[in-house]
């Protein structure tokens, strides 16, 4: 499965193209054989508060908790203590690299992808391309009749759920929202008790049959790539180049690779004449 990446981000203004991101937090959840393992990320970015909108710095509380100085290119890692103080381009390397292929989970989290894509740069925006929003997987949880007309109220969706909205000191807070995005998430995809009705059963069938179905794509998809690799690899091993330079050797790969992926997409390897 890929990994998921809780995030959120503060900023200095509701639009990327004109703020920027002083705050990210990512809870990065992967999956190993043992279940899943969360882990904790934040970092602060340096800004100049003059070009920044006042009441996005209010709401995020901007001059309460930073802890850099402003007008700086710097950056830090606050999600330990003390503080890990590093370059801007350090910092962006980091959340790259955290944030490749996975798939990013928030409170509308549209808004935080366009200021990771400013903060890092578009050719690294690497993460799966559809961000999944909270208060729509709470919806669904709940059904899209029971939640009401549009648009949905991500406080009171998530309550419905059981799970209750970040206090007045965690919230506009990146770690807070992340986490709050983290625990609705979770409540949406606890498992449920089947009914022992023709409707439980039903609807256990069915999410049964879409598990599977993922499941069987995904090795669809993987068993073609590694389909056509070989038959690149079968291809190279086959010129006479090689076959001239390395003799015997290139000879066995070929075999090797003629063997059991003849079946899967591949045509019969090519002769030499």
């Amino acid at each position: 499965m890929r990994p998921i990446a809780f995030i959120d981000t503060e900023t200095t203004h509701l639009s990327a193209e004109i703020g920027e991101a002083w705050e990210v937090a990512v809870i990065l959840r992967q999956f190993e054989d043992d279940g899943t393992h969360d882990t904790e990320y934040l970092w602060e970015f340096s800004i100049d508060p003059e070009t920044a909108d006042p009441e996005a710095l209010r709401i995020g509380r901007w001059h309460e908790r930073h802890q850099l100085p402003a007008r700086t290119d710097q950056a830090a890692f606050t999600g330990s203590s003390p503080a890990i103080r590093m370059t801007r381009t350090e910092a962006v390397e980091a959340i790259t690299r955290l944030l490749r292929g996975t798939v990013l989970v928030g409170s509308n989290p549209g808004f935080d992808d366009r200021f990771l894509r400013k903060l890092l740069g578009f050719s690294n925006a690497l993460w799966h391309y559809r961000p999944y929003d909270i208060v729509q997987l709470a919806a669904a949880k709940v059904g899209a009749q029971a939640a009401g007309p549009l648009p949905w109220r991500t406080h009171v969706l998530s309550r419905a759920i059981g799970v209750e909205p970040p206090t007045p000191d965690m919230a506009h807070t990146a770690l807070g929202d992340a986490r709050w995005a983290r625990d609705v998430h979770d409540a949406v995809f606890r498992p449920e008790p089947v009914e022992l009705s023709w409707e439980g059963r039903a609807q256990h069938a069915i999410g049964m049959y879409t598990r599977t179905a993922i499941a069987l794509e995904d090795a669809q998809r993987d068993l073609r790539a590694s389909a056509a690799a070989v038959e690149r690899a079968r291809k190279l091993a086959s010129k006479w180049g090689v076959l001239r330079a390395y003799g015997g050797a290139a000879t066995e790969l070929r075999r090797a690779l003629d063997g059991p992926w003849t079946s899967v997409n591949a045509s019969p390897a090519p002769t030499q004449t």
